[in-house]
């Protein structure tokens, strides 16, 4: 029954992702005062992940903002606004995070809320032909105004439970369960990741606290899985491959007496970030560049001849993946099919493949000593 919920949901949102998203009706021209009248191609657009800060920008007046592209001329955007005086020392904060709909022809990205709304509110966003600049302006009542010049700063985005929501809102119903005529539903955001990777997010029902569905979001918005405890995780927005290729500072701890507890049962992924409470009780570590996805030997990499250890995948959550290997001396050490490995004679021997998850690969090496 498992493997059959999963199959169903990839069914689903094949077709599903067709016709998800924004809108794709042309946006009205109520309260267009824009000056501009083009933007960059829709294939620019289809590249965009990063985040820029408007060139205005000062101390107690600042704006940045994040864009990713979704699918079918649909883009995640999120402002983080500041407005506020020096003199008198205070500032107010705003997010506005929104999907927009990238038009066709004349490639300007734009949003329009409910007409209907008590605030009615549209938002344009023109990117430069080279992608490193937008020029935004909108119609309609904010605290404080998003219009301006923002320039690329790098192709890095953090998440927030604005944007995250956003994402989900945006996927069709058919994959997340997300539909309120099945009944109101919060989104419960955490405050801290998975090995400072993924977030895990909830929904559930208001009026009884079941769960709706479970999520599993990447922080930098690059993927989002379904998670539910029933079913393996199922990736239904992104890619997993920037998980693949990303490595993050993490806490690596270098106590003999923690190295000698660590678990790495085989065919589970381990979380290996510590809590701040755990981290003060420790006296030796570091902060040091780690792959978020890598392979290890449950028994090390130094063998004693006729030992037996398995390749194993570290990763930020129990996703699924394949590993093929191969020993560059059987001779020494041998690695099967199931990623078994043998020491056979005593020598050095390089274990060698690739571990793919969903959509994402890498490649790995592994020096064993055998003595």
């Amino acid at each position: 029954m498992k493997h059959m919920i999963k199959s169903m949901i990839l069914v689903v949102l094949v077709f599903a992702l067709i016709l998800s998203g924004c809108s794709k009706e042309k946006a009205s021209s109520q309260g267009e005062v824009n000056t501009l009248s083009s933007s960059a191609s829709t294939a620019v657009w289809e590249t965009l992940s990063g985040s820029f800060a408007r060139n205005d920008s000062s101390q107690y007046n600042s704006a940045t903002l994040q864009m990713k592209y979704l699918s079918n001329d649909c883009v995640m955007f999120e402002f983080d606004l500041m407005a506020g005086s020096e003199s008198e020392d205070w500032s107010d904060n705003l997010v506005l995070p929104f999907v927009l709909l990238v038009d066709e022809d004349t490639g300007v990205g734009h949003y329009e809320s409910d007409p209907d709304a008590e605030n009615p509110l549209t938002i344009d966003l023109y990117l430069s032909e080279d992608g490193k600049q937008v020029t935004v302006t909108h119609t309609g009542e904010i605290s404080i105004s998003p219009d301006g010049v923002y320039d690329y700063i790098d192709d890095g985005l953090e998440v927030s439970e604005n944007s995250a929501i956003a994402i989900l809102d945006h996927l069709p119903a058919a994959v997340t369960s997300l539909n309120s005529n099945n009944g109101a539903y919060t989104i419960q955001y955490p405050t801290e990741l998975v090995a400072n990777w993924f977030y895990p997010v909830e929904a559930t029902f208001d009026d009884n606290g079941v769960v709706l569905a479970k999520f599993l979001i990447a922080k930098d918005l690059s993927a989002v899985y379904r998670a539910d405890d029933d079913i393996d995780p199922v990736l239904i927005f992104g890619s997993a491959q920037p998980m693949m290729d990303a490595e993050i500072y993490q806490y690596e701890n270098t106590s003999d007496e923690l190295s000698k507890d660590e678990d790495t049962s085989a065919g589970l992924s381990e979380d290996k970030n510590m809590t701040d409470e755990q981290s003060e009780d420790i006296i030796e570590g570091s902060d040091v560049l780690l792959p978020v996805v890598s392979v290890e030997m449950t028994d090390g990499i130094f063998l004693p001849v006729d030992a037996k250890s398995q390749l194993v995948a570290v990763m930020p959550w129990k996703l699924n993946y394949t590993l093929m290997a191969k020993s560059s001396d059987p001779s020494i050490v041998t690695v099967d099919e199931s990623g078994a490995v043998t020491a056979v004679a005593v020598g050095e021997a390089t274990i060698s493949g690739t571990i793919s998850v969903d959509d994402g690969q890498k490649d790995f090496s592994i020096d064993v000593l055998v003595k």
